[in-house]
């Protein structure tokens, strides 16, 4: 009768345990939360080849503390290369942030890629922007 009540003590132990970490995880997330991007993608619509396009992102902070968007990975592709103005930028508690994401297009044809912004939050510490678009032939390089 001793073993099975120890090993019932142990077992309650185990998941109370459990359970105490679980709730903690879901608290501290619930502090900070995830930033949420307003605009998923940012969709560059027929660019000239050889042109910049600039697209304005905003971000919402949905957490009970001030995020800091600290600057962004940018790439480039075949058809061009990216690059971010106004970072970095603090977004209040509930509040939205805005930056402008740019498009030096070099090339005709269609892109895709993804742009990593670095935040101070621990719990996500990059977000991820879609990019994407068409860069058309300009009248110039066509002739």
């Amino acid at each position: 009768m001793k073993i099975e009540f120890s090993k019932l003590k142990v077992a309650l132990s185990v998941y109370f345990g459990s359970v105490f970490i679980v709730a903690v995880i879901f608290f501290t997330t619930s502090l900070f939360g995830a930033p949420q991007i307003v605009a998923p993608q940012c969709e560059f619509k027929n660019i000239s080849a050889h042109e910049t396009s600039k697209q304005k992102v905003t971000i919402h902070n949905p957490t009970r503390q001030p995020l800091q968007l600290i600057g962004a990975m940018v790439p480039c592709t075949l058809c061009g290369c990216a690059s971010t103005e106004g970072l970095p930028i603090t977004i209040p508690t509930g509040r939205s942030g805005r930056f402008y994401v740019l498009f030096k297009a070099t090339a005709a044809g269609q892109f895709k890629t993804e742009l990593e912004l670095y935040t101070d939050n621990p719990y996500q510490p990059v977000v991820h922007l879609q990019l994407g678009g068409n860069v058309e032939q300009s009248a110039e390089s066509g002739k």
